[in-house]
């Protein structure tokens, strides 16, 4: 149990509501509809998140395998460079008395091989299920979403693409956590392979856990430059700079903040103008200062300008301030965690909305 915890916590399993969230939702979401298998929704959450944590640690190993140097190595100007990536890989050694915990390639290989393999698990639950249910037609969405993450995944820092290294994983993550994932609970739990509903719903979800990850790389762009990682930001960025227009490079990496922020919103609108949902959804409003909120001071960050880092109740839980604060890190956890929590919001007021009317139709 012990070795299982310590894979779980360096699979950084504090990101895994960016993608049980979107996968909660997208299961609330089906219930109602035609064909909902209602026991298969526990495999499909479980699958998921395992899947997230695998393809986490399928990240370290190809970004040890690149460069074996920890970036807590490389830069100590990087916040994520201090709480992540690869700092458990290496030789084990003996600190003050007490072993070391460390682990070589070797064994991150198989425990990539262990969380993938449950997530593989869950899903051929489903696909069994579904095929039980509703005949084996059913299962051919879950057979082309689940190959379709595989691919993808790997594919983030893997070869042949190396999409991360191109500056393309934030919008991987959005795409693996938005659309594929939601479309893919979809066909596992209903057997409907694709609706345009949910699509819609997912892209808007899945633009709201981008802005998670790009936030970090808007706020580190020039920590990332020292580590020579490329990122969204960075590549919007260094386009500008290249060209000696860096504050235009500034604006461009703050235009995408806003639209990440707000199409979840022009989604919502869009659906519930065809018809698709509730003006009820409409709820979800309460988080649009907040994104708002979130554009105004990346922008003032990205600037340099004077801001007020001081958590406000309406944003949500923001874990031991005080601790932040005294690590050196609150100006990095303020806007992360801002993200995170209208993410956070804006799925749970859909979901309660979603359950309000059920219970007053049945």
């Amino acid at each position: 149990m012990s070795q299982i915890g310590f894979w779980i916590k360096n699979a950084r399993s504090i990101s895994l509501p960016q993608s049980a969230l979107p996968c909660l939702t997208a299961i609330v979401l089906c219930i109602g509809q035609e064909g909902f298998v209602w026991w298969l929704a526990l495999p499909v959450l479980l699958g998921i998140c395992a899947a997230h944590l695998g393809m986490n640690l399928a990240d370290d190993y190809f970004d040890y395998k690149h460069d074996p140097r920890t970036r807590a190595n490389i830069s100590s100007s990087s916040v994520r460079a201090r709480m992540e990536k690869c700092h458990y890989l290496g030789e084990r050694q003996e600190a003050k008395g007490e072993r070391q915990e460390k682990a070589t390639l070797s064994e991150l290989g198989w425990a990539i091989v262990g969380f993938l393999g449950f997530a593989a698990l869950m899903g051929a639950i489903a696909l069994v299920g579904q095929w039980l249910v509703h005949g084996w037609q059913a299962t051919i969405g879950i057979v082309i979403y689940a190959l379709l993450g595989l691919f993808v995944g790997i594919n983030y820092s893997g070869k042949p693409l190396e999409l991360g290294y191109h500056g393309l994983g934030e919008l991987v993550i959005g795409l693996m956590f938005g659309p594929l994932n939601m479309l893919g609970v979809q066909a596992a739990l209903t057997g409907t392979p694709f609706s345009w509903q949910m699509l819609c719903m997912s892209i808007g979800i899945g633009c709201m856990v981008t802005n998670i990850v790009y936030v970090h790389s808007v706020m580190e762009v020039n920590a990332d430059a020292e580590l020579g990682k490329m990122t969204f930001a960075r590549l919007l960025f260094e386009a500008k700079r290249r060209k000696g227009d860096e504050a235009r490079g500034k604006r461009l990496m703050i235009v995408f903040i806003g639209l990440f922020a707000l199409i979840p919103f022009a989604m919502l609108a869009l659906g519930i103008a065809m018809g698709w949902w509730s003006p009820w959804y409409l709820l979800t409003i309460i988080t649009l200062p907040m994104s708002i909120f979130l554009i105004h001071s990346t922008r003032l960050f990205a600037y340099g300008l004077p801001r007020n880092d001081t958590p406000r109740w309406w944003m949500g839980p923001m874990g031991d301030w005080e601790g932040y604060k005294k690590a050196g890190i609150d100006w990095f956890l303020y806007r992360w965690l801002l993200a995170r929590n209208i993410c956070t919001f804006f799925c749970l007021v859909l979901m309660i909305v979603h359950l309000v009317q059920l219970g007053i139709m049945n």
